[in-house]
C-alpha cells in the first residue's frame, strides 16, 4: 500500500461492522464497497438474482472519515475476509485505510490485529430500482421475527400472509406462526389490502445477522411481489434486503 491512503475511516463498533459485512456476505461473496462524500455504500445481488442487499453508512456514523478523491471503489472478497477477521468484542473499534490496490483493516482492542488485502475486480452491476405500491407496510419487533424464523427453520418454503391490519402469518412445513399487534410483535402498520406470497426459507434466514443490531424493522409486503425489509441501525445506518417471491 502507498504511504498515504486515499480513504480511511474508523467505525466505533467493530462487532456491528463485522455483523453488517456478514449480512452482505450471506447474499454475495464478492462485492464492491464504494466510498464517497455521502459515506460507505454496498449494493449486491446474489448469483441467482433472488435477493438484493443494500448497505448505507453515512459519514456521521464514523468516528472519523477521510476521502482524498471524489470516490474510491474497493473490491471485497467477503468469503475470504470474514474467515480471517477475528470475532470482535463489544468494545473493539475497526479502522480501514485504502488506496486503489490494497486495503488495510485493523481491529483495535486489548490486542490490536491488522490485516492487509488486495482489492479485487468487481463489476458494478446496474440494478433497476423497484417501485412497488405495497399493500402492507409494517414495523415489526425484530425479536418476534427472529423467533418466527427460528420456529420455521428447515421449512423450505415460507408462506407469508397479511389477512388484516392486526396480523402477519408465516407458514412452513406444517407449522404456523402468527405476529400480531396485540402481542406487540407488530408495532405499527399501514394496511391497504390483504396480501399473500411465498418465499424461499433459506433466503429469509439470510437476514439473521441483522436481527440483533436493532429492535425493529420495516416490513413491506404485497401479493406475488418482492418482499422488502429495512433495518435502521444506530448512527443512521440503513440496510435494505429485498427478496423475490417463489416462482
Amino acid at each position: 500500500m502507498s504511504e498515504e491512503a486515499i480513504a480511511s475511516f474508523e467505525y466505533p463498533s467493530a462487532k456491528v461492522f463485522v455483523s453488517l459485512l456478514e449480512a452482505v456476505g450471506e447474499v454475495a461473496d464478492e462485492v464492491l464497497m464504494r466510498l464517497t462524500s455521502d459515506g460507505l455504500k454496498i449494493r449486491a445481488l446474489d448469483p441467482a438474482r433472488i435477493a438484493l442487499i443494500e448497505l448505507e453508512i453515512p459519514p456521521t456514523a464514523f468516528t472519523s472519515y477521510s476521502l482524498k478523491s471524489e470516490e474510491l471503489d474497493i473490491g471485497l472478497n467477503l468469503s475470504s475476509l470474514l474467515k480471517v477477521l477475528p470475532k470482535p468484542k463489544k468494545s473493539d473499534v475497526v479502522k480501514l485505510s485504502a488506496d486503489e490496490m490494497f486495503y488495510h483493516i485493523t481491529i483495535e482492542g486489548a490486542v490490536p490485529k491488522s490485516f492487509k488485502f488486495r482489492s479485487i475486480e468487481v463489476s458494478a452491476e446496474e440494478i433497476p430500482e423497484l417501485n412497488i405500491d405495497y399493500s402492507v407496510k409494517a414495523v415489526l419487533l425484530t425479536k418476534g421475527l427472529k423467533q418466527a424464523l427460528s420456529t420455521l427453520k428447515g421449512s423450505g418454503i415460507i408462506e407469508i400472509e397479511a389477512p388484516d391490519a392486526d396480523h402477519i402469518i408465516l407458514r412452513g412445513g406444517g407449522t404456523l406462526v402468527k405476529l400480531s399487534r396485540v402481542s406487540g410483535s407488530i408495532i405499527d402498520v399501514e394496511f391497504k389490502e390483504s396480501a399473500q406470497s411465498a418465499y424461499e426459507e433459506s433466503y429469509l434466514m439470510k437476514v439473521d445477522p441483522l436481527l440483533s443490531l436493532t429492535d425493529s424493522l420495516e416490513f413491506f409486503f404485497k401479493s406475488s411481489s418482492p418482499l422488502s425489509m429495512v433495518f435502521r441501525i444506530p448512527g443512521d445506518v440503513v440496510v435494505r434486503y429485498i427478496l423475490a417471491p417463489q416462482a
